[in-house]
């Protein structure tokens, strides 16, 4: 059994930060890949998820960055970082990111679960627009 990601809601988990890995692409994290199966419904190298850092004030959902989750095997770099299950994101961006290792993380996949992309791309599109008319004003 892991530790860590433990669903607190339906597609929603909580997980600590454990470092960075040269392996991971700047949009992807990193998970022990037992771990997203044996705590999660998240499917390896397919699910998408939302972040945001417990404490901090978040962007609305839609504007958040997507992250990709990746299944970390023991012959990878970042394993050692998520042994429990902890996050492991993009060594890109351990200098903004460095002051959160250790610091709890929430990851939402409702956005892969929950709703369709279609919707998802649509209502980006509308916020944008209407961002860009109050600009205009």
């Amino acid at each position: 059994m892991f530790a860590y990601p433990v669903e607190i809601a339906t597609d929603m988990y909580v997980s600590k930060v454990g470092g960075f890995s040269p392996e991971l692409e700047r949009n992807e994290i990193g998970i022990n890949i037992d771990a997203i199966y044996s705590n999660t419904s998240m499917v390896a190298n397919e699910t998408y998820a939302k972040i945001r850092f417990l404490g901090e004030k978040a962007k609305p959902f839609f504007f958040r960055e997507s992250y990709r989750i990746i299944g970390l095997e023991p012959n990878m770099e970042g394993f050692e970082y998520s042994q429990n299950g902890e996050v492991v994101f993009s060594e890109s961006l351990a200098e903004s990111l460095s002051r959160y290792v250790g610091r709890d993380v929430i990851i939402n996949t409702v956005e892969t679960f929950r709703l369709n992309l279609d919707v998802i791309s649509l209502v980006k599109k509308c916020l944008e627009s209407q961002r860009g008319e109050k600009r205009r004003l």
